[in-house]
């Protein structure tokens, strides 16, 4: 379970990391470059570097549940800076800086907006997005960097990254 859930939050890292490197579009007459094109492009040392030590998490306020706080302070102390964004920090977040989406995001329930703002941490700061009962057993500094370097295991693109851990 721990290697699926570290899988997953490797393709996610990357992925999303990806979103936030991109602070340049890529003129329209050329397509935007494939994953492994950027990897191509970007040494893995180099590409783990651009990952903003920061990790986000959301929850409907400042009050957490009880039941999930050792989860949590596994993030808070883990070194990184840690960045709790409630139901209002997403609101703002989308209407301050992604105002276009505003009136989808409003039309969506609040599971599916709180969905829809982590992928917008991910674009506007970077980091890493973990859920609050996801627990960090492990420093990230050496997933990241087997993820730029390509020695971690993404599956086929189908299920859960395949494998039995």
């Amino acid at each position: 379970r721990v290697t699926k859930v570290c899988r997953l939050l490797g393709v996610a890292v990357v992925t999303l990391t990806m979103l936030h490197a991109a602070s340049k579009p890529e003129p329209v007459r050329r397509p935007a470059p494939t994953m492994l094109e950027h990897r191509r492009r970007v040494s893995g040392a180099t590409y783990a570097a651009r990952i903003p030590r920061v990790v986000h998490q959301t929850w409907m306020s400042r009050q957490l549940p009880r039941g999930l706080a050792d989860c949590v302070q596994t993030w808070v102390k883990s070194g990184w800076e840690w960045r709790l964004h409630t139901d209002a920090d997403n609101l703002e977040l989308v209407n301050g800086s992604y105002p276009a989406l505003l009136s989808l995001y409003m039309s969506l329930p609040p599971v599916a907006q709180a969905d829809i703002a982590r992928l917008l941490y991910m674009h506007k700061w970077g980091g890493v997005y973990a859920d609050l009962d996801v627990c960090r057993l492990e420093p990230l500094d050496p997933l990241l960097e087997a993820a730029a370097s390509g020695a971690v295991p993404f599956g086929d693109g189908g299920g859960d990254g395949g494998g039995d851990g």
